[in-house]
């Protein structure tokens, strides 16, 4: 079952997907009449926008600190990228990524480092970390470090191997 932050967020998403629509519709009439209905249409929508952002923070702010000694995946942000992108990337939510990021500004730049709320293993003992750049897949950087796919995907608990962002930092078993 889901916590009230957990539906706000979900709310939240549904909202700003229904945006785009909204405008459609607007641009879709002619009449001043029907314009102006979508246009309050859209400032109510604004508002409603507005007040579910000052519940989710709220309701951040109550949000117990992670578990200490646990070990999560870390993303470096990349341009044009915010923390809602950032949460449908990895299925998530911001309010999660928030929890793991005390302290991490509204508007994170690009260059930040983002732990995710994606645990993983403890990394073996002189692995490496890796940022995933534009192009590259897992195959690649396995033979490139001479190691496996599977043994990515184990030691950075990624759900589907086919899919990578450019940011993500992989942990790679350094072979000896």
């Amino acid at each position: 079952m889901m916590n009230s932050l957990e539906i706000a967020n979900r709310i939240y998403s549904m909202e700003r997907r229904l945006d785009s629509l909204y405008n459609q519709l607007e641009d879709s009439f002619s009449s001043p009449r029907y314009i102006r209905t979508a246009q309050n249409l859209r400032n109510l929508q604004a508002r409603q926008l507005s007040i579910l952002n000052g519940l989710i923070a709220e309701l951040e702010e109550e949000q117990p600190p992670p578990p200490v000694n646990r070990y999560y995946a870390q993303h470096i942000l990349q341009p044009g990228e915010t923390l809602r992108v950032l949460a449908l990337e990895y299925d998530t939510t911001v309010s999660q990524i928030r929890r793991l990021n005390p302290g991490l500004p509204d508007e994170p730049q690009a260059g930040q480092l983002v732990n995710l709320p994606i645990e993983i293993p403890r990394p073996p003992e002189n692995s490496i970390r890796y940022v995933v750049k534009p192009g590259d897949t897992l195959f690649q950087i396995a033979r490139r470090f001479g190691t496996d796919v599977s043994t990515l995907v184990r030691l950075n608990s990624i759900a589907d191997p086919d899919i990578i962002f450019p940011g993500r930092i992989l942990i790679i078993p350094n072979p000896v």
